[in-house]
């Protein structure tokens, strides 16, 4: 792998990156999974008014987003999530709510609402919640109760029997490696668009017998790539993007790859558009972040953008600045790049600017 100098989305009409914005409701999950730092059952609910008017203002900085993307570059996901969205007791009103807050920007761009789950809500609230999801984010995890993981399967099934579009991961957990493996295979074998994802942090460590497993699945892992990161926390080693893009590096459009090899994963320094492709609105803990992993801010530390209370401001003052210089870039102060690796990203100012020519009307 040559020295990293651009890293952006293989960029086809198909695959092209979109704003994701996530938009977090609990943190409360009904499982407990000891790779997951994305809960936290000491909590209680967001009232629901609160993650309504973060709502409401995301919605309105992504407008303001909007406004220099190209008209073909103008489509945005929100990511609805946990903790387990789904746990929420209020989630069916708030879905409801996304349907009326949105209706406002529908002549200007287009939204597909993404609940990411485990899927393990009882029959009627689960066809309930689909009538207002475009998308739905599967999430298999073997260390889940029995009778939930049944939920998943009985769900998983009714979404694919009725056309609505999904996709999903396994969790591959190295402790439950047998079941992980078995139900990889079990998706495959039902035609189901599920695949496994390798986890991050000290319990993402597979030994090369696992790895070896995988290449039924992942053509593309190959064995210099399996000596490098076997026994390793992978993160430590690279990173393959979340959405399962392909990745060009160095403008090589010709042989764009899965996994991004990097001894630090980290891209100090550099110049990157995260804050053009992601926002996340936390109802936990009323701030807003650059997105769930990225909290780099545009004054150069780490840290929420805004609070719900400074949200307005925020966006006013981006807006001013948007429409007069549509590069506007944050200059990477983490350590490891997670969510977020797949924003267009350069060491110069001038090479990310030539990148973003895909996505923005140039002012």
């Amino acid at each position: 792998m040559p020295d990293v100098r651009i890293l952006e989305p293989f960029a086809t009409p198909r695959t092209k990156l979109g704003f994701l914005l996530d938009w977090r409701v609990t943190m409360k999950c009904n499982y407990d999974c000891s790779y997951c730092s994305g809960h936290d059952n000491k909590q209680s609910h967001p009232d629901k008014e609160l993650c309504e008017n973060m709502l409401a203002q995301a919605l309105r900085y992504v407008d303001r987003v909007m406004k220099v993307k190209k008209k073909t570059m103008r489509s945005v996901t929100l990511n609805i999530y946990g903790g387990e969205a789904l746990y929420h007791p209020d989630i069916e009103y708030l879905l409801e709510k996304s349907s009326e807050l949105y209706d406002q920007y529908r002549d200007r761009w287009s939204l597909i609402r993404m609940l990411t789950t485990n899927a393990s809500s009882n029959e009627k609230r689960w066809a309930n919640v689909l009538k207002h999801l475009e998308y739905v984010q599967f999430s298999y995890h073997a260390e889940g109760p029995g009778k939930l993981k049944e939920n998943y399967l009985r769900n998983l099934s009714a979404t694919h029997n009725s056309g609505k579009r999904y996709g999903g991961v396994i969790m591959m957990y190295p402790k439950y490696w047998q079941e992980s493996i078995y139900m990889s295979r079990f998706m495959q074998k039902k035609g189901y668009n599920i695949h496994p994802k390798l986890i991050d942090g000290d319990l993402g460590q597979y030994s090369e017998e696992q790895l070896l497993d995988l290449k039924e699945f992942w053509p593309r892992l190959h064995d210099d790539l399996i000596a490098k990161i076997k026994d390793a926390n992978v993160i430590s080693k690279g990173r393959a993007c979340c959405g399962n893009r392909l990745m060009c590096v160095n403008r090589d459009f010709k042989n764009p790859v899965k996994f991004v090899p990097r001894e630090d994963n980290s891209y100090t320094g550099y110049h990157c558009s995260a804050n053009q492709f992601f926002l996340m609105a936390d109802s936990h803990t009323k701030n807003f972040y650059t997105n769930k992993d990225c909290h780099v801010t545009m004054n150069g530390d780490r840290g929420p953008i805004a609070t719900q209370d400074t949200m307005d401001d925020y966006i006013d003052d981006m807006e001013s600045k948007l429409s007069t210089d549509s590069n506007l870039f944050l200059k990477c102060v983490q350590k490891t790049c997670n969510c977020g690796m797949c924003a267009p990203k350069a060491r110069s100012r001038e090479d990310l600017i030539d990148v973003m020519r895909i996505y923005n009307s140039q002012t």
